[in-house]
């Protein structure tokens, strides 16, 4: 049975951890500045196809690991504390953007932005910590293998649509400026909520 729900819930939870910025951002945001917005969205489509691979071997080793009920407690108990570790930090974190360079670089074939965008996000650890650990909470909830399968596409749609809208958007200076001017703000929303979901996780 298909799970609208969870797959919502769990969704708009993976959406906080993807608009957090990091490895993925700044390289969607570098790219677009130095080589035109088509080199942003082919990186954005290189991270939403890494974004599927990575959630797929994610969700299929937690549904392995949750068949041991020790395993599953023990991962309850890491990945919750976890969540609310993060969700402190980002609370207390200051706003830490250095500004992207925005010399013009040498031209190169689109297949190269593409690459670039799918190893960043494999080779992400922030991917495999976070979102490992808001995937346990969404497998306690022992969803069927179409809500898992509607949760890795949906969240590769997700991402794609999240770092387009980067390359199309913040590729210009003042939206830059204006939005890291409100990264405090962000973060400490992004917290309040990492705490409360890290909390769910804990209690499961």
């Amino acid at each position: 049975m298909f799970d609208v729900g969870l797959v919502a819930k769990t969704l708009i939870i993976l959406l906080l951890g993807v608009i957090s910025p990091g490895p993925d951002f700044f390289m969607v945001l570098r790219n677009s500045l130095s080589s035109g917005r088509k080199a942003g969205l082919i990186s954005a489509a290189g991270i939403g196809t890494g974004c599927f691979i990575s959630f797929s071997i994610l969700i299929c080793g937690l549904k392995f690991l949750f068949t041991y009920k020790i395993v599953k407690i023990a991962l309850s108990l890491i990945c919750g504390s976890y969540l609310i570790y993060l969700g402190i930090m980002s609370i207390k974190s200051k706003s830490h953007h250095e500004r992207v360079n925005y010399e013009t670089a040498p031209s190169e074939p689109m297949l190269v932005y593409y690459r670039n965008g799918f190893f960043t996000n494999v080779f992400n650890p922030k991917l495999y910590t976070i979102s490992g650990a808001i995937l346990t909470f969404t497998e306690q909830q022992h969803p069927s293998i179409i809500t898992n399968a509607g949760i890795v596409v949906g969240n590769a749609i997700m991402v794609f649509c999240w770092f387009a809208s980067v390359a199309l958007i913040l590729s210009h200076p003042t939206i830059q400026i204006s939005y890291f001017k409100r990264e405090q703000l962000i973060n400490r929303i992004l917290g309040f909520i990492l705490i409360v979901v890290g909390a769910r996780v804990l209690f499961g």
